[in-house]
C-alpha cells in the first residue's frame, strides 16, 4: 500500500516540508511591523540587499516655462542607492528519542510552532531597532526630549492626530485605507481611557473594513492603530512606550525566501545512540529607513497594569 502507513516510516523528506509549514505559519502573521516593510527580491547568491530610491523633482512653474524654438535644459534625475548586509537568525530544540516515539510529528509540529513564535519575536525586535532610530520624533504633553517625558504624559488623540498631519504635509503615502500605528496595549488603554477620543472607531464598524492587520484594533484620526504587546520600551525618567505612526514605504526588509527549517534525524558521532533529533530554523534578514519623512515616533508614558 502506497504512502505512511506507521509512524516509523515517517521520512527525513516528510518532515522537512511539514515543518516547514508549520515554521512558516506561526512565522509570518505575529510580524506586525513586517506588514508595512518594502520587500525586494533578493535573489539566490547575493550578500547584500538594495533598494533603490529616486531623486525628488523640485522643478518650479517658472523654471519649467518654454521658449518658443528653444530647448529647455535638461532636469537632474538619480537614483539613491540604500543597501544592507543581512544578518543570519537561527534558533533549534533537541527532542529525545523515548518522546519522538510518542507521536513524531505533534512532537516536532509542537517544537516548530513554539520555533516560529519565537522567529517571529526576534525579526520583529530587529525592525523595530532599525525604525524606532527615525530622526521625526513627537513627545508626549509639553515634553521636548525624552527625559522630559514624565510618568503622567501619557499618549493622547491629539498626538497621533500631529502625527497624522506631520505625514500629510510631507505626502507619505498612505497604506490601503489610512496611516498605521502600532502601539503597546497599554499606550493604546490610555488612548481609548482618554476623554477627548471621539473620533474613535473600532475596526468592526468600519465603513469600508478592506484588508484588516492582525492586532488591528480601531482608528483614530484616520490612524489604523495595531496593538502589539512585543513593542519595545526606551529606560529613562519612566518607561517610555514609542507608538510608530507610518505611511507606506517607510522602512524595506528583506524578503523572506531564505527562511530554512533544518531537521537533523537521530544518530551521529555526537549521539552514537541514537537518543535524539533537533528541529530548528534560520532566516538571513536586514531591515533599513528608507523614508524619513514616511515615519512619525511618538514617545509618551503608559499606564502600566
Amino acid at each position: 500500500m502506497a504512502g505512511i502507513s506507521t509512524k516509523a516510516n515517517i521520512g527525513s523528506g516528510y518532515l522537512q516540508t511539514y515543518l516547514y509549514k508549520k515554521v512558516l505559519e506561526n512565522f509570518e502573521p505575529n510580524l506586525y511591523f513586517y506588514k508595512m516593510g518594502e520587500k525586494p527580491a533578493v535573489p539566490g547568491g547575493y550578500g547584500t540587499v538594495q533598494w533603490a530610491k529616486p531623486s525628488q523633482l523640485t522643478v518650479t512653474a517658472a523654471s519649467a516655462a518654454l521658449t518658443e524654438g528653444v530647448t529647455p535644459t535638461s532636469t537632474s534625475f538619480t537614483y539613491a542607492a540604500i543597501t544592507a548586509s543581512p544578518t543570519q537568525y537561527g534558533i533549534y530544540v533537541e527532542v529525545s528519542d523515548r518522546l519522538l516515539k510518542v507521536d513524531p510529528t505533534n512532537i516536532l509540529g509542537n517544537a516548530a510552532k513554539e520555533l516560529g513564535n519565537n522567529m517571529a519575536r526576534i525579526i520583529d525586535k530587529v525592525i523595530q531597532t532599525e525604525i524606532m532610530a527615525g530622526t521625526t520624533v513627537l513627545y508626549a504633553s509639553t515634553a521636548t526630549n525624552r527625559a522630559g517625558v514624565s510618568s503622567t504624559m501619557t499618549l493622547t488623540a491629539a498626538k497621533i492626530r500631529d502625527a497624522a498631519t506631520k505625514l500629510a504635509s510631507a505626502d507619505a503615502p498612505e497604506i490601503g485605507m489610512g496611516f498605521v500605528a502600532v502601539a503597546h496595549p497599554f499606550a493604546v488603554g490610555d488612548l481609548k481611557a482618554e476623554s477627548a477620543t471621539g473620533s474613535w472607531i473600532d475596526s468592526h464598524k468600519y465603513a469600508s473594513p478592506g484588508e484588516i492587520f492582525k492586532g488591528e484594533i480601531g482608528s483614530i484620526y484616520g490612524v489604523r492603530i495595531v496593538q502589539s504587546s512585543n513593542v519595545s520600551t526606551f529606560s529613562s525618567t519612566t518607561t517610555v512606550y514609542p507608538t510608530l505612526v507610518m505611511g507606506a514605504g517607510a522602512y524595506g526588509i528583506s524578503d523572506f525566501s531564505a527562511l530554512e527549517t533544518v531537521y537533523t534525524g537521530p544518530g551521529g558521532n555526537s549521539d552514537p545512540l541514537k537518543q535524539r533529533s533537533t528541529v530548528g530554523a534560520k532566516v538571513d534578514f536586514a531591515c533599513r529607513i528608507l523614508q524619513q519623512n514616511a515615519l512619525v515616533r511618538l514617545e509618551s508614558a503608559a499606564t502600566s497594569l
